[in-house]
């Protein structure tokens, strides 16, 4: 069970690394409306990331005992789902362009709470992607307590990841080493998105 929560965690951790619509919004948002507002926007991102998977762990409950048709279908429609999205970052060929750091006034905390807890709570793949993971660790039979563990530490991640992220901005030798190494990024996140994806499609041909 630990190697599963392993995996999970891994996957979760990359699909942090590879920029998405929540980096380029922090961006933005530090770029042009300073730290403070940034920061706010971090915890309103990991709060919708926790409200998404506590949605989807009672969506979970609701479903029939494991082993069931339904939680075969969700083990295929969500390796499959995995499986895409990690081809799609193993082929992609972008390039990050980030604008130069600029000094701007201190904006609102509150303001960029709302902002990023609107903008990850319309994200409709948040769901998606947590449905994956905790289906896989529900599938592993983690109790409930490890399941909200596991929900605890992937917020706290996201939210540590996210102020990380403000602060490095401010650095001209990361956000060249970012911009350099993104597509490596992208590979790295499409590798264990792969995998996880392969996993769980045949966890539910072979069950």
């Amino acid at each position: 069970m630990l190697a599963l929560f392993a995996l999970v965690a891994s996957t979760h951790f990359a699909a942090l690394l590879s920029p998405g619509p929540d980096f380029f919004l922090l961006i933005r948002t530090a770029l042009s409306q300073g730290r403070r507002q940034a920061d706010g926007c971090a915890a309103g991102i990991a709060l919708a990331n926790l409200l998404s998977m506590l949605l989807v762990l009672l969506a979970l409950q609701a479903l029939p005992g494991q082993g069931g048709p339904f939680w075969r279908v969700l083990q295929l429609v969500g390796g499959l789902y995995f499986a895409w999205i990690g081809a799609q970052a193993l082929l992609s060929r972008r390039d990050l362009h980030l604008p130069d750091a600029a000094q701007v006034a201190q904006g609102s905390w509150t303001r960029g709470l709302r902002q990023g807890l609107l903008a990850s709570s319309l994200n409709p793949k948040l769901p998606l992607f947590y449905a994956g993971l905790i289906g896989v660790l529900r599938e592993a039979a983690m109790p409930s307590w490890g399941l909200l563990l596991a929900m605890l530490w992937m917020t706290l991640v996201v939210w540590g990841w996210d102020l990380a992220l403000v602060r490095l901005l401010a650095y001209p030798r990361w956000r060249s080493w970012l911009q350099q190494r993104v597509r490596w990024l992208d590979r790295g996140c499409g590798a264990l998105l792969s995998l996880l994806g392969v996993s769980l499609v045949l966890g539910g041909l072979l069950d």
